[in-house]
């Protein structure tokens, strides 16, 4: 009778263990970590095979168990240190999304690479050793109730899973443009525009990405500014440094543009480039335009968009006629009168509120909840990260 109670202990217990960890390793993999690994697979494979979320996750999951099931053959710890056993399968997954986001060929972190791999041999070499020689520690949990033995496995388990997270690699913004480039892949560019749209962080790379595919969708000049924004207008297209992508392509980027390649030019000075020579696509005027807009020269986008746009239309980009309302407020001579009753009204309620608090970082955030979508915020307060 105690035999079949301790056996019954011992079998919750590793049930419960083995729940926890294939959810965890699933859910990980398959909500998180999944554009992180569509990418590595990409990159290594140079482009020729593609990881499949589903098949993927499942596929990894079941490795990582039988990796324990593997250790657990090795040797029995005990229903006190069972939990002990799926340290190994827990350095394969740190190992596996350890990725560093500044990879030029190589995607993978090396320090944290060759340090879980490292781990996991010497943890596998000295357990079969302790092993043959017939010395593995075996932890009994001593007096400790079944339920006593449950929790302790099951927080350690925890701290495994949090370590996990840790090291595995969680930086927002790259997980942002892993997420953006995988639905550029697939040309569904209205979702790819809806990730990380609430969240205030970006960089130059997500930027680059953004103005894309708003331009692919024919939105750059209506909702540009409703985004964070980063590294003024050498974010407007890849320089293979600072400005890149990942995975996705780069020449399908130029290609919307023009038939002629970038070389070492600055954004403007290639959009500039390809217009004087007729080389450029329909999409460039935009480019152009918000390039003028994000480095905050009006007086350029003014010039630049009577060649490119009747600017008495109602159809002109809601931006377009911020920057234009904005031209003609700041310049006491202007070159072009721009007036739009809906947006000097607006403009003139968003002076107002900046004349009622007279504290900067507190008239920041009234703006920003009033008019964090506009050009005019961006003008005023946005930086050229």
């Amino acid at each position: 009778m105690m035999r079949n109670r301790k056996s019954n202990n011992s079998t919750l217990l590793n049930s419960a263990c083995a729940i926890v960890f294939i959810l965890f390793v699933f859910l990980y993999l398959y909500f998180f970590q999944a554009d992180l690994l569509f990418m590595v697979q990409h990159v290594l494979s140079g482009g020729t095979t593609h990881y499949d979320k589903t098949i993927g996750t499942v596929v990894i999951t079941l490795v990582l168990y039988f990796v324990h099931v593997g250790v657990m053959k090795l040797g029995d710890f005990g229903a006190g240190g069972h939990v002990f056993s799926y340290i190994p399968s827990f350095l394969l997954l740190i190992a596996l999304t350890c990725v560093d986001s500044d990879f030029d060929e190589n995607p993978y972190n090396g320090g944290c690479l060759w340090v879980s791999l490292s781990l996991f041999i010497l943890y596998i070499a000295v357990v079969s050793f302790l092993r043959v020689r017939r010395s593995l520690p075996v932890f009994s949990g001593g007096g400790a109730t079944p339920v006593g033995l449950l929790w302790k496995n099951l927080l350690l388990m925890s701290l495994m899973c949090i370590v996990v997270c840790l090291y595995g690699n969680s930086e927002r913004v790259f997980h942002y443009r892993l997420r953006v480039e995988r639905l550029l892949m697939s040309g569904n560019y209205a979702d790819a525009l809806k990730v990380g749209e609430k969240s205030d962080d970006a960089d130059p790379s997500l930027t680059m990405l953004r103005i894309y595919a708003l331009s692919r969708e024919r939105l750059l000049g209506e909702r540009l500014f409703e985004y964070p924004l980063s590294g003024g207008s050498q974010a407007l297209l890849p320089d293979g440094k600072d400005v890149r992508c990942l995975f996705y392509p780069e020449r399908r980027i130029f290609k919307v543009l023009s038939i002629r390649k970038k070389g070492s030019m600055s954004p403007m000075a290639y959009l500039q480039y390809i217009e004087r020579n007729g080389l450029a696509m329909k999409s460039a005027a935009d480019y152009m335009l918000c390039g003028y807009l994000l480095d905050k020269d009006i007086d350029g986008f003014v010039r630049a968009i009577q060649r490119k746009y009747d600017i008495s239309s109602p159809s002109l980009p809601k931006h377009y006629k911020e920057a234009l309302t904005l031209y003609t407020h700041q310049r006491a001579n202007p070159a072009v009168v721009y007036h739009n009753e809906v947006m000097d009204a607006d403009y003139a309620d968003m002076q107002a509120l900046e004349r009622k608090y007279p504290d900067k970082r507190e008239c920041e955030s009234y703006v920003r909840d009033t008019y964090g979508d506009t050009y005019w915020f961006y003008y005023f307060y946005g930086k050229r990260k």
